[in-house]
């Protein structure tokens, strides 16, 4: 039974009941035949407008409970965008306006559901090629190199360099999704140490020592005096400078030089990573910190990757209370400029 016939249903009940005692009172008083008669008239009239003003009151307050009833019904069948109008008495209103923020805070929680799944499944489908390239490589030549294929060392350290190649990327992509996974966790904790500036370059041009060769690439790193050394995690700094060179050179050509320039401004450190290479687009700039988002959509050697590297950079320069931001133009090159707070020592112990 609805809350509504329930309540004017026992409303006339109750009228019924007072009509009748009365009626049976005024009897016992030996009142007139007429008198008892008018007086039961005169009471259920008054019952019957009691009752019409008790219904058009109530009216307003049973609309608003149909409705958060039906916009109810929509939320259990996964229908979010529904709103009730908030009239009624105060607490029919405090109840339908809490209803809507309900509402909104668990439609704005599936659509970030169903994001989350959708990233989640074109991750798998991005680092499922992207492993797959590799595996198929390294299967091909390392199978040639059991079957007696290749005769000459010279072809059997080429076939051994692309093999180390393919095994980096592969440890490349299992850092990154480690990486992704913390950071989703809100897990990383900074690890404060001091970092000198000209021996963190070294560190990370080394990683890069064979392929810088092999195409012929200059790095030109500048350190403006007075920035010796910076108190920083050396671990997610060098990751970040890692990843920033790697796109560096996977987006310029072959022949062209990288520079690097560190200076101090202000309370922070600048790192600017300056390639001479295709450069990206306005409208993309606002977009290749996204996760898994390419400015090249591609999949071949040259542009290939996760989509990962530059969105696991921002969060970690964001966990240094840091930013990171890039500068480009088409067909000139792109600088992304790696901001660092400085620390002294003891402030963050």
């Amino acid at each position: 039974m609805k809350l509504r016939t329930l309540i004017l249903l026992s409303y006339g009940i109750g009228a019924i009941i007072v009509t009748i005692v009365l009626g049976v009172s005024a009897y016992r008083m030996i009142f007139s035949t007429n008198l008892v008669i008018f007086t039961i008239l005169i009471t259920l009239g008054a019952s019957t407008l009691a009752f019409v003003i008790n219904y058009l009151l109530m009216r307003p307050a049973f609309k608003s409970i149909d409705k958060l009833g039906k916009e109810s019904r929509k939320i259990a069948q996964g229908e979010f965008s529904g709103k009730v109008d908030v009239t009624g008495p105060l607490e029919t209103r405090m109840l339908a306006e809490d209803f809507n923020e309900m509402s909104a805070q668990l439609d704005q929680m599936f659509r970030q559901i169903k994001e989350g799944e959708l990233e989640r499944n074109e991750l798998v489908a991005n680092l499922s090629h992207d492993i797959k390239t590799p595996i198929a490589s390294i299967r091909s030549f390392s199978e040639a190199l059991l079957d007696g294929v290749i005769t000459t060392d010279e072809e059997r350290q080429q076939y051994l360099r692309t093999i180390q190649r393919e095994t980096m990327r592969l440890t490349d992509l299992v850092d990154e999704l480690m990486d992704v996974a913390a950071i989703d966790k809100k897990t990383p904790l900074l690890e404060r140490t001091r970092i000198w500036l000209d021996q963190l370059m070294v560190d990370v041009l080394e990683a890069f020592n064979v392929q810088l060769k092999r195409e012929h690439r200059d790095v030109h790193v500048n350190i403006a005096p007075f920035c010796e050394s910076i108190y920083a995690d050396q671990k997610f700094l060098t990751r970040i400078l890692y990843n920033l060179l790697e796109n560096a050179l996977k987006f310029s050509d072959v022949g062209t030089s990288i520079e690097v320039g560190i200076e101090r401004t202000g309370d922070c450190i600048l790192f600017r990573m300056q390639d001479h290479g295709q450069g990206i687009s306005a409208a993309e700039q606002e977009r290749i910190f996204e996760r898994l988002y390419r400015v090249e959509k591609s999949r071949n050697l040259a542009h290939g990757g996760s989509g990962l590297g530059l969105h696991i950079a921002q969060n970690l320069a964001e966990l240094h209370g840091g930013t990171l931001r890039v500068e480009s133009e088409l067909d000139v090159g792109s600088t992304f400029i790696l901001a660092i707070p400085i620390w002294e020592e003891g402030e963050f112990e």
